[in-house]
Order: C-alpha cells, then sequence, then structure tokens
C-alpha cells in the first residue's frame, strides 16, 4: 500500500499518511510477536467491507489511531494511554466481519 494515496473512503491525508507509518512500524517491532500471540490479520487491519472505516466496530486494532503501538500482549494492542482490546463483552470478535485494508474495493 501506499502512503501517497488510502486504499480505502475515510481515511485520507495525513491521518492515512500516519496510520500508514504506524503499521509499518507495529509490523517491524512487533509483527512477528502478534503472530506468535494469535492476533490475525482482521484482528489488525480489519475495515467494512463497503464503507470503509466508516464504521469503527469493524475496524482492526491498528486502523484507526495512527498512533504508534508501545506494546502488545495477547489480548491488548497498547497505544500509551489508550488500548485496544481484542474481545469485547458480547461481541467477540467484531473485526471478523470486515475485511483487510488492502483488500477494499469499494
Amino acid at each position: 500500500m501506499s502512503p501517497a494515496k488510502s486504499p480505502c473512503p475515510g481515511l485520507y491525508g495525513e491521518p492515512w499518511q500516519k496510520t500508514h507509518a504506524a503499521n509499518l512500524d507495529f509490523l517491524n517491532r512487533f509483527g512477528a510477536q502478534a503472530v506468535d500471540l494469535g492476533w490475525t490479520d482482521l484482528e489488525r487491519f480489519a475495515i467494512h467491507p463497503v464503507i470503509g472505516t466508516g464504521r469503527a466496530d469493524y475496524c482492526g486494532a491498528l486502523v484507526l489511531t495512527g498512533r504508534q503501538v508501545e506494546a502488545t500482549d495477547a489480548q491488548t494492542v497498547r497505544y500509551g494511554n489508550l488500548t485496544y482490546y481484542r474481545t469485547q463483552v458480547g461481541n467477540p470478535h467484531p473485526r471478523l466481519r470486515g475485511i483487510p485494508i488492502w483488500a477494499f474495493r469499494g
């Protein structure tokens, strides 16, 4: 994916460039660990299949913040004072309904 061109609606310009950079940073620093912990591509990079990032509940852990990850474990991705939880009460895997951001066709 190009940092110059967003693959989906709702994530353009500087926010996309920050997200792209943060994703590359995550993959370099935590990618192997995330795989070992069982994080799937959808849990990390999912978006809604029709409206992209317009539905945050379909988005994976690394799509919306544009911030660099500080730590990850089997259940969380942490961005300082912000934590993304892998599961949520009553909706254990909301990202599984989405598609990987790189597969978006609109």
